[in-house]
């Protein structure tokens, strides 16, 4: 049975902004999507946890706890070259390699490098090799198991920047020394849960039977987690990921400029404009789109929302197709109450197939139109941001690329 090795980078987004930019090392910095008070924190840096801030920290709260905080505005395109740089390094030790998200990754250790011995020499050299391929700022905890889910919680117990090694013979004793919330994918609500099925200590999560579980969890989810905490490698951390989405969708906050009804039909534009692309690269195509709109009031910051949304349309990916269904939709978007400003716009598309299974029709061509697209998104790849639908290619630098929480394309 092989083993498995988890990374996680440390504060990721702040420590690739401490490495790009000496003047922000050893300071307290927290990283946000758009520089406005009223959003919060995607990253803080380890400086900036001490004072208590932490990811979904607002700007007013950060300020407030640590008045000398400095207020990043993310790079997107930056963290995703770390990202490759880390990945890069990755493939050299082992025989594969599978990112989770912009800043975790796991591999599987090959035969001749198990051993406790062989597996911290290992973790050793990927950190040492890291910080000499993308400098002294980048960290991470390194946890090595019999699975990825027991190899994720080894490199949690110790952060930042460790070293976690669980043989498959103590991974159970280690468990029990943790709080149930210390484990992925248990919250507050999830423990709540949990205690209602009398489960109230790791001890007794591992304790339980699989049914147990299966009622507690409401599901099969349930056995899963039976299975992994077992080191089982057949339900495991991350494996359900498949690839294929059940919908693409992309929302902004909008910037004080475009708060008008014009600006937000022009944002509304750009984020479909991202997601066809989006749905080119995940190779599908979709049948039903909603578009949403958030209007708040500055002083009272009471807030309202209006959705709209066209569903059962043939297959499609390609602006031309979808824009002919869109724009009746982006110009039936209300104005503003009195008092109110628009703040956020989102597009969603689901009913997402497969662009192999799309039907072929007499009288359009929806699958030359795709192949038309994915030119003009390989000329963009190369020469950068030149070809987009004219009604949003001057704001093509609004809403800009979101950072992958999940799996990385």
């Amino acid at each position: 049975m092989s083993r498995h090795c988890f990374l996680d980078m440390n504060a990721f987004f702040a420590s690739v902004e401490q490495q790009e930019r000496a003047e922000l090392r050893g300071k307290p910095i927290i990283v946000v999507p758009l520089e406005v008070e009223t959003t919060c924190a995607i990253a803080a840096s380890v400086e900036a946890r001490k004072w208590g801030i932490k990811t979904g920290t607002s700007v007013k709260a950060a300020r407030k706890a640590c008045p000398g905080v400095k207020v990043v505005s993310a790079r997107p395109a930056v963290y995703l070259e770390y990202h490759r740089g880390i990945v890069e390094v990755l493939e050299r030790h082992f025989v594969d390699v599978k990112p989770l998200s912009v800043d975790e990754m796991v591999g599987t250790i090959g035969r001749f490098e198990r051993g406790f011995e062989k597996e911290e020499r290992l973790g050793r050299t990927i950190k040492r090799e890291i910080r000499e391929r993308l400098g002294e700022q980048m960290t991470c905890s390194v946890g090595v198991a019999e699975n990825v889910f027991l190899a994720k919680v080894a490199a949690g117990t110790m952060k930042p920047n460790g070293l976690v090694i669980w043989q498959n013979d103590e991974a159970e004793k280690m468990l029990s020394r943790l709080a149930l919330m210390d484990l992925p994918g248990i919250g507050l609500r999830m423990a709540a849960r949990l205690e209602r099925a009398e489960i109230r200590t790791v001890r007794d999560l591992v304790a339980a039977d699989r049914w147990a579980l299966r009622r507690a969890w409401g599901g099969v989810v349930g056995e899963r987690w039976y299975e992994m905490l077992r080191g089982s490698q057949v339900a495991d951390y991350g494996m359900y990921e498949t690839g294929v989405r059940k919908s693409v969708g992309h929302s902004h906050v909008l910037p004080p400029e475009f708060r008008t009804a014009m600006g937000v039909q022009q944002i509304t534009m750009r984020l479909f404009s991202k997601c066809m692309k989006r749905l080119r690269r995940c190779g599908q195509a979709a049948s039903d789109i909603e578009v949403r709109v958030g209007y708040k009031n500055l002083e009272t910051h009471v807030a309202y929302s209006w959705k709209r949304s066209s569903k059962k349309h043939r297959h499609a990916n390609d602006e031309i197709t979808w824009g002919q269904i869109l724009r009746p939709m982006v110009e039936s978007i209300p104005k503003a109450r009195a008092g109110y400003v628009p703040c956020s716009a989102a597009v969603t598309f689901s009913g997402l197939i497969a662009c192999a299974d799309m039907n072929l029709c007499l009288f359009d061509d929806p699958i030359g139109r795709t192949h038309l697209c994915n030119t003009m998104d390989a000329l963009n790849e190369l020469y950068g941001h030149v070809l987009d639908v004219a009604s949003v290619f001057w704001v093509r630098d609004q809403a800009p690329q979101r950072i992958p929480f999940g799996v990385v394309h």
